[in-house]
């Protein structure tokens, strides 16, 4: 637990949670760095299974917070920019507080209300899925302040929405509705109560095997970023790493009492 972020374990699931509902949990240099720092923690716990982001209040996240726009312009010449040792592929921290989401091997689900503006949807694209109310607020609004988006924004959002869309959003930063972003493909799922929904999810997915969960997390991450025979070959050594394993004797072990349940109902 930090004075930003939070986080909480219960049955498997891990929710991080930012902890700033004054500011509609605006990002500073400390939250940054409390993300990476619950990234990690949720990263080197194998009991967890999967993980849920959201945030405290009426919102998801506003993005960077006014003191930090400050920061920017001052004459001083301080700015918002910190780099650090490489995380994974990220050195800035800013990036690494979205980055970090994608080492955690568990499935890592977003339950976005209220507003996700800049940073905030930035961190948020960080996540394995996307969970989002139909009235929420979503953009990419950095070219309104004069800048580009820096947390992995210009890399991941494309990766969704195709590479037109995510031109047309980051440089015009228009706000989109929730219902809007899910057509787009910016969220997998509509829902009233988005963050509820991601912990049914969350426990549904904690239900499964968990070495299967991150073994799929993993190829499916591979998927166009080496050659496509080196993909097929890490699924069949993933295939022989699970079959006949406790967990996958488990599984088939319930699953076949689900579908004879299922035949006498």
């Amino acid at each position: 637990m930090s004075e930003h972020v939070s986080v909480t374990v219960d049955d498997a699931v891990a929710t991080v949670r930012l902890t700033r509902p004054q500011t509609l949990n605006s990002l500073t240099r400390e939250v940054f760095a409390d993300l990476v720092d619950a990234g990690l923690r949720v990263r080197d716990d194998a009991a967890i299974r999967a993980v849920v982001l959201a945030g405290e209040g009426r919102a998801f996240s506003s993005g960077l917070d006014m003191s930090e726009f400050g920061r920017m312009v001052d004459d001083s010449g301080e700015h918002v920019v910190e780099i650090r040792e490489r995380l994974g592929a990220a050195r800035a921290l800013a990036q690494q507080a979205v980055h970090v989401w994608s080492l955690v091997e568990a499935p890592v689900i977003a339950g976005i209300a209220g507003v996700a503006f800049g940073g905030g949807l930035q961190i948020a694209l960080g996540a394995d899925m996307r969970i989002v109310a139909p009235g929420a607020k979503l953009s990419m609004m950095e070219i309104n302040w004069g800048i580009v988006p820096d947390m992995c924004g210009t890399q991941l959002l494309p990766r969704l929405v195709g590479p037109a869309r995510a031109k047309h959003l980051i440089l015009t930063g228009e706000v989109i509705s929730g219902e809007e972003g899910y057509r787009l493909g910016l969220a997998e799922e509509l829902a009233e109560e988005p963050v509820e929904r991601a912990h049914a999810l969350a426990r549904e997915l904690a239900g499964k095997s968990g070495t299967a969960l991150r073994r799929a997390k993993e190829l499916i991450d591979l998927a166009g970023t080496v050659p496509f025979s080196d993909a097929l070959d890490a699924e069949q050594r993933v295939l022989a790493e699970l079959m006949g394993g406790a967990e996958q004797k488990a599984a088939v072990a319930a699953r076949t009492a689900e579908l004879r349940a299922q035949r006498r109902g």
